[in-house]
């Protein structure tokens, strides 16, 4: 099967993940597609200008609160305040099933609408 390159921004700000996660790449739903999502960049605004916060990854569907150890991908990502974080993975290193979701790990920061950049490919 061919990849299918594709990059886009959060269009929800993100919450603490108890409460609810959200979309990395708005729209991106790789299990309608048949498709799994390995995430290969991406970069993360903190808009606080005094608070840090830390951001985690999921492979669940949106809005999914109470995330676990099985669907958790990669290591939190920590993001000072006003600070903005790049992180690149391995080609294949971070697929996604259900969806590449992320939320806060705590009520602190500000990563607001278009605070994440993401791209990668579905294959």
């Amino acid at each position: 099967m061919a990849r299918i390159y594709v990059s886009g921004i959060n269009d929800q700000a993100l919450e603490i993940l108890t409460t609810s996660t959200r979309e990395v790449i708005s729209d991106l739903d790789p299990a309608t597609d048949g498709r799994i999502f390995y995430l290969t960049h991406i970069s993360v605004t903190n808009e606080h200008a005094t608070t840090a916060c830390a951001v985690e990854l999921f492979d669940i569907d949106e809005a999914a609160a109470g995330a676990d150890a099985t669907t958790h991908r990669g290591a939190v990502i920590p993001i000072g305040p006003n600070a903005t974080v790049h992180v690149e993975y391995d080609d294949g290193s971070m697929p996604f099933v259900t969806n590449c979701v992320a939320g806060l790990t705590a009520a602190t920061g500000t990563v607001a609408i278009g605070g994440i950049v993401a791209s990668g490919y579905l294959a």
